[in-house]
């Protein structure tokens, strides 16, 4: 059963702008662990492309329910939630790069 501080967290999560609280961050603030903006840009294409481009690393993906950790040569599907690891002052960078992908090669 979940707490209601964390089911508390989830709603506010959905529903503020997509990036705007980060799902984990370590006790010194300086990493975080979030859910990455524009993802969905990134359907078709491997991790490893998404993660140089970004130049962040990809911690997990959630896939129809399932979580899974990626190789770089994983696959970003449709409907998947990539989850990110990043120094904190870097996510607005990261979200920024991934979301401006114009769908050339990374």
């Amino acid at each position: 059963m979940a707490t209601v501080r964390w089911t508390a967290d989830q709603i506010l999560r959905r529903l503020l702008p997509e990036g705007a609280e980060p799902l984990w961050r370590d006790p010194t603030g300086g990493v975080v662990l979030a859910e990455l903006e524009g993802g969905g840009l990134w359907v078709g294409e491997k991790v490893a492309a998404l993660e140089e481009h970004a130049r962040t690393r990809v911690a997990f993906l959630s896939r129809m329910g399932e979580t899974l950790v990626p190789s770089g040569d994983t696959v970003v599907q449709d409907g998947d939630v990539v989850h990110i690891m990043a120094n904190a002052n870097d996510l607005e960078r990261v979200n920024a790069a991934v979301a401006a992908r114009d769908g050339e090669d990374a």
